[in-house]
This record gives C-alpha cells, structure tokens and sequence, in this order.
C-alpha cells in the first residue's frame, strides 16, 4: 500500500532549492528533504492536515495521521529572536487542516534584524523507501502543492 501526501507551501514566495538555502544543516539534508520559499508577506499556515507536536515561535512541526511528520521553520538562526516580530496561532496538540494560519511573521523587522527570512519545509522523518519530490519552482502562492511525499506504507515516508 502507498501513502501520497502533497505539502503545501507555508508561504507566498519564491521557491529555494533547500541545498541552496544558508543553513548547512537544512541545505545538507540533515534534518530530511523538502524545500524552502523566500517570503513575499508574513503569513504562515499549515502544509499539510495533522496534529501539533511542536509549536516554536519560529518553528512548526506537525504529525500528519498517516504518521508523517512535517517541520516547518521560519527563517535561520530565528530562534535567536527569543519570538520577537512573531505571533504564533496556535499550540501544541492543536489540530490543523492543511492552509490553516500557524503564524504571522513582520519579514522586515525579521531582516532588519539581520536574520535571513527563508521559510523551510521539511519531512524529518523521511525513509529510504520512496520519494520526496518538490512539484513546484518559480514563484507559488501561499497554500499551493510544493511537495509530493510518496511512501511505500502507512507511517513514515521515503527520504
């Protein structure tokens, strides 16, 4: 049996190739695969339908029903604002559905700040039987499919 999810992007904005982005834990893949989209405003939503497991300022993480875990982190080194210019909607075992508002974000103040604003996706937990694959580039509005995440079971999808 196979699972296909699609991950929606979290925000409007510019697709980043995730190898690309500044951080070289992201961009090496080590946290798992996905990809990033520079901003164009400060909403945040939902990729995907699920429950959440990890409510940061800065960060967003969500375990689907299928049990596949998505992170969503909103720019680099981020969590050295200590939550200020963010204002989380929600908390930890909240469920959401897919596009439904997890934060807002003020990008200027954000950059003023000298922070790079790149919001990440990622599958952290990722396994070799499948694919993760981006099924969008150029520039994509906030909620529209990023990712495709085929799994060859329930539960964790391919790296």
């Amino acid at each position: 049996m196979s699972t296909i999810i699609t991950a929606l992007s979290p925000v409007a904005g510019a697709i980043v190739p995730l190898a690309e982005t500044s951080d070289p834990i992201f961009a090496g893949g080590a946290l798992g695969p996905g990809i990033a989209v520079q901003p164009a405003d400060g909403t945040i939503v939902a990729p995907v339908p699920g429950t959440l497991r990890t409510v940061l300022p800065h960060a967003y993480g969500i375990a689907t029903d299928d049990g596949v875990e998505i992170l969503v982190h909103v720019g680099i080194d981020t969590v050295e604002l200590e939550g200020r210019h963010f204002e989380p909607a929600v908390a930890v075992g909240d469920r959401v559905t897919a596009g439904q508002l997890l934060a807002r974000a003020d990008f200027e103040a954000i950059a003023g700040e000298g922070f790079d604003t790149v919001t990440i996706l990622v599958v952290t937990n990722a396994d070799p039987g499948g694919t993760v694959a981006p099924c969008a580039d150029g520039s994509v509005a906030r909620g529209a499919a990023v990712l495709r995440l085929e799994g060859a079971s329930g539960g964790a999808v391919p790296r």
